[in-house]
C-alpha cells in the first residue's frame, strides 16, 4: 500500500513540475535547433502573449523556396493572430536545394532531405516546450511551402487536423490518405511562378495544374462533383465542397489578379491568414 501511495505522489510531483515548467515558457519568438534524419535543422517558434501552460493548437507556417522563416512571419502575420486566438506558430527553415533555389522543401520526396520526418521531430520537440493539443496540429505554407504542406497533408493525414497551401497546391502522385483531411487553398490565375495551368515552360517541380490538384483532393476526400460558387468581388471567387467524408471540407479562393503573392488587404484582396485560421480552427483530428 505504501508503495502505491509513494508512486502516486511521485507521479503527482512530476506532473506539477511539468505544468510549472510549461507555464514558465518565454512568450514571443525563440529560435531552436534539432537533429532530424541525421541533419541539424532549425525553426522559429512563436508562443502567444498570455500563454500560461494550457493546451494550445500548433500551426506550421512554411516559407517559400529561397526564403526564410522571418520572411514567412512578415508575410503571414500569424504571430499577431496567435496572440488574438491563443495558438502556437512554428516557422521552420527549409534546407533542400531544388532546381530553382536553395532553402526549399523536398515536397516530391527526391533523394536528400526528409522534411516529413523533420515535421514529426518538430512536433515532438515543441511538445517538450509547450503544452500542445495534438488533435489540433495544422500546416500552412506559401509557394514551395504550400507544395510541402500538400505533401504533409497526405503523409501526415493522421497527425494533422487540416492544411492550408497558398499559391502552391499539389496532390502527391503517390498519395494514399490515412483519413480524409480538410483543405483550404488560394491561387491566382496570373501566377507566373506556380502557374494555374501547367504549360511546357512550367518549372520541373510543378507537376500539375491547380484544378487537377483540387479534383484529386476532392476525390481523395470523397466529395461530390458539385460545389458552391460565390463571387466575393470582381477579383475573387470562392469555391467550397462540404459534402466530403469525415467532415473533410475543401475551400478554394481563386483570384483573377494577384500574381505569386500571399493574399492580404495590402493588395485589395482577401485576408488569407484570417480565413486560414478561421477554417483550421474548426477542425480537429477525429
Amino acid at each position: 500500500m505504501q508503495k502505491v501511495v509513494m508512486k502516486r505522489m511521485i507521479l503527482l510531483f512530476l506532473w506539477l513540475n511539468c505544468s510549472v515548467a510549461l507555464s514558465q515558457v518565454d512568450q514571443g519568438f525563440s529560435t531552436h535547433s534539432l537533429v532530424s534524419a541525421g541533419a541539424e535543422r532549425e525553426y522559429l517558434l512563436y508562443i502567444p502573449e498570455g500563454y500560461t501552460g494550457e493546451s494550445v493548437p500548433l500551426l506550421f507556417s512554411l516559407h517559400g523556396s529561397g526564403s526564410m522563416p522571418q520572411n514567412q512571419v512578415d508575410t503571414s502575420h500569424f504571430d499577431s493572430l496567435a496572440d488574438q486566438h491563443g495558438f502556437v506558430v512554428v516557422f521552420p527553415a527549409g534546407a533542400y536545394t531544388n532546381t530553382v533555389s536553395r532553402r526549399s522543401w523536398n515536397a516530391n520526396l527526391d533523394a536528400g532531405v526528409d522534411d516529413v520526418q523533420f515535421v514529426r521531430d518538430m512536433i515532438e520537440d515543441i511538445a517538450g516546450r509547450v503544452n500542445i493539443d495534438h488533435s489540433r496540429v495544422y500546416t500552412s505554407g506559401f509557394s514551395g511551402g504550400a507544395r510541402m504542406s500538400s505533401r504533409l497533408a497526405c503523409e501526415l493525414s493522421d497527425v494533422l487536423a487540416a492544411a492550408a497551401p497558398v499559391a502552391g497546391l499539389q496532390y502527391p502522385d503517390d498519395c494514399t490518405l490515412k483519413r480524409p483531411i480538410p483543405i483550404i487553398s488560394f491561387h491566382a490565375l496570373d501566377d507566373r511562378t506556380n502557374q494555374y495551368t501547367v504549360s511546357k515552360n512550367s518549372r520541373p517541380y510543378w507537376r500539375m495544374g491547380v484544378e487537377t490538384a483540387l479534383d484529386k483532393w476532392r476525390q481523395a476526400n470523397g466529395c461530390s462533383l458539385s460545389n458552391e460558387d460565390n463571387k466575393l468581388s470582381q477579383n475573387v471567387n470562392h469555391y467550397s465542397w462540404t459534402d466530403c467524408n469525415g467532415s473533410a471540407e475543401i475551400m478554394f479562393y481563386l483570384r483573377q489578379v494577384g500574381g505569386h503573392t500571399w493574399p492580404s488587404s495590402s493588395n485589395n484582396d482577401v485576408q488569407a491568414s484570417e480565413l486560414i485560421w478561421e477554417f483550421l480552427s474548426r477542425h480537429t483530428l477525429p
